[in-house]
């Protein structure tokens, strides 16, 4: 259906991340803050995160009851090949640019991308930023997130100030990755130690800090 030129848009949010926890890891506090807002939130996630687990655990399941959490209107799981999407970028470009094309519902406007790090260390975060910045080049900002795998490096540019409770919802969708529950970057006591140095970087109790890859304001 058309929205006439005079009905203004919802705006909304796209959330692009390599494996299952990668969204939740990276953004999750931003997500369910904005959500809150009544912003609509798009999260697309581009493998099956097999090589991290067990390979009857349905780690799509354990993503799409996290993404429910923080207040995902629409999850999309892709089933490119873990740990090798870097030989399969022109099908991640494609598979993004028909998302952006076909299922976002016409009342909403994404006015921002969150996406992985160009600087990540591992192969399928650098390959879905490359992806991301090619099918995501008419959206006005991306955004990319901090992951375990840029801790060493990670310099943010902009920060979301989180709450508390946008936090626990963090703590609690990540909760639902039960297959990584034993990885130590997961410890909650890790994860509130970053937020809150991040936070302490922007006189706030909590944040998530991201760089920018493209910011049209």
């Amino acid at each position: 259906m058309l929205i006439p030129q005079s009905v203004k848009k919802r705006k909304g949010v796209l959330a692009i991340g390599a494996h299952p926890d990668d969204i939740e890891l990276g953004c999750g506090a931003s997500l369910a803050r904005l959500a809150r807002d009544g912003v609509y939130i798009i999260a697309v996630v581009m493998t099956s995160g097999k090589s991290g687990a067990d390979k009857l655990i349905d780690r799509h399941q354990e993503s799409r009851e996290a993404l429910k959490i923080l207040g995902c209107k629409q999850t999309i799981h892709l089933d490119f090949d873990d740990t090798r999407s870097y030989l399969q970028l022109d099908g991640m470009i494609r598979a993004l640019e028909d998302i952006i094309h076909y299922d976002i519902p016409s009342e909403v406007e994404i006015m921002r991308v969150y996406t992985m790090h160009n600087a990540d260390r591992h192969q399928d975060h650098s390959a879905v930023y490359q992806a991301s910045m090619v099918a995501c080049r008419s959206i006005p900002q991306i955004l990319g997130y901090e992951t375990p795998s840029t801790w060493l490096s990670f310099m943010p540019q902009v920060f979301e100030l989180v709450g508390e409770d946008d936090f626990n919802l963090k703590l609690k969708a990540l909760s639902k990755h039960k297959s990584q529950s034993k990885r130590d970057y997961m410890r909650s006591e890790r994860l509130r130690a970053v937020a809150q140095f991040r936070g302490q970087q922007i006189n706030s109790n909590y944040g998530e800090g991201f760089v920018i890859h493209k910011m049209i304001l």
